[in-house]
């Protein structure tokens, strides 16, 4: 075991002030946090709802029902969580929602979605200020059915639904608890001969998992866009809100915008591209200025990466992951792929968070002139192109780890940290397997 710098010991009981590493150009004026540690662990003492536009909690209310809800009604009712009036559709509330011109919320009883009832395939965004909550309990959207009518067809069994990118076990769970991707295959032949299998005839999809499936047991990810936001500019706020599938990723804010984006207990998973050759993110949050903050949220299965963050061109963006999770990401032809990523100028401050189990990359890699605080969170590499990486800071940028766990194994190179230019500084790491490397004028030090 590899231990770099001293630890701060924590106190048996009552939380412990933890300040921001000298150096670390976080714009605490614009975005205060409070860092704690406990037995627990370390926290920002943030409240989430307090990021976004105060107005949201006291503007309108469009609740939805997808199951008893119908669109044709105004959404609105006497108090929160009255759906005596509901909408059936997340998009048909957003329309309601932008006609008031003024910050508004979106409360939607849990249950499932299917294909275009997020964002109509991305044709209905907020245009306001707005939340997303699923009131009291979790939301699953999916791009593509919950239920799927399966029939044998000798060998396999089949089910004509169209445009299916990718195919995943729900009945069969990986070690983290996700589902079992199945592999694809050229044809029906080639599939009824290959245990754990799909392919799509024509847009008839066949599959093989050696039995006969449930209706529920095959997710059939199609091409349709997940929870897209490509010209919302304003707050952002998401509650229990789980997506899976979506050709940008389960979660795409793209639109150059001043806003804070913010979610609590939600997971952006099993992303597909409508072309394989274009992998994209589980989640992505790209030209924001302003703070982008997810508390217990998960980003896993992307095609590319799990979180993804970029400024590209529109500066500014801030971003506090609190006990953030994201694993199993990368696919198709994906290369440089990353559990976690921030790029251009960006500040990110993550606390507590597992990251790992990416196809080829690493797991946390800080580029260009990002500066990254991670305090009490692990990186397990396994990768499969020679070189496992827990940790890499690249080009001039720094990195930050207090307490942090690596876990670098399984490859002919493993590396706990890589600096690669950048500059990395310790206190208290742990290198369970993996060792120290250090390139292109890049160290490796104590603070």
């Amino acid at each position: 075991m590899l231990g770099i710098g001293l630890s701060l010991q924590p106190q048996a009981t009552g939380q412990v002030p933890v300040p921001l590493p000298p150096g670390f150009n976080w714009n605490s004026a614009a975005h205060p946090v409070s860092i704690t540690r406990s037995a627990a662990g370390f926290r920002s003492e943030t409240a989430p709802r307090d990021l976004v536009d105060p107005a949201i909690w006291t503007g309108a209310a469009l609740h939805v029902d997808g199951v008893a809800g119908d669109d044709a009604n105004s959404g609105l009712g006497a108090t929160d969580g009255d759906f005596s009036a509901a909408k059936r559709t997340i998009w048909a509330a957003f329309v309601a929602g932008n006609a008031t011109n003024a910050p508004y919320r979106v409360i939607v009883k849990p249950g499932a979605f299917e294909e275009s009832a997020f964002t109509r395939n991305g044709n209905d965004e907020p245009s306001q200020p707005v939340a997303v909550i699923g009131w009291g309990g979790d939301v699953m959207y999916r791009t593509g059915p919950w239920s799927v009518a399966w029939t044998d067809a000798g060998g396999t069994f089949s089910a004509g639904i169209s445009a299916v990118k990718r195919a995943f076990r729900t009945d069969v769970r990986n070690p983290r608890g996700l589902y079992s991707e199945l592999t694809e295959v050229a044809d029906p032949a080639t599939c009824a001969t290959t245990p754990d299998s799909w392919c799509d005839d024509g847009g008839i999809v066949h599959v093989n998992i050696g039995g006969t499936p449930g209706a529920g047991d095959v997710a059939l990810i199609r091409s349709f866009h997940g929870a897209r936001f490509l010209t919302h500019a304003d707050d952002l706020y998401l509650e229990n809100i789980h997506c899976q599938g979506g050709i940008t990723g389960a979660l795409h804010c793209d639109g150059p915008a001043d806003r804070n984006v913010v979610a609590v207990n939600c997971s952006f998973r099993y992303s597909a591209p409508s072309n394989p050759a274009s992998p994209l993110d589980a989640a992505r949050v790209r030209r924001t200025n302003g703070l982008a903050a997810f508390f217990d949220c998960d980003a896993s299965f992307g095609a590319k990466d799990g979180w993804s963050f970029h400024e590209d061109g529109h500066a500014g963006l801030h971003v506090l992951l609190e006990r953030c999770t994201g694993s199993d990401n990368g696919a198709f032809g994906a290369t440089s792929v990353n559990a976690l990523s921030t790029h251009d100028a960006i500040r990110m401050i993550a606390l507590g968070g597992t990251f790992g189990w990416s196809r080829v990359g690493t797991e946390v890699h800080c580029i260009q002139t990002t500066e990254s605080f991670l305090a009490g969170c692990r990186a397990v590499a396994r990768d499969i192109d020679g070189t496992s990486v827990a940790y890499k800071c690249s080009n001039p940028s720094f990195m930050w780890l207090l307490d942090a766990v690596a876990d670098a194994d399984g490859a002919a190179a493993n590396h706990a940290i890589e600096a690669n230019a950048g500059t990395v500084f310790t206190r208290g790491f742990q290198a369970l397997s993996g060792g120290i490397e250090t390139s292109s004028g890049g160290s490796v030090s104590p603070f």
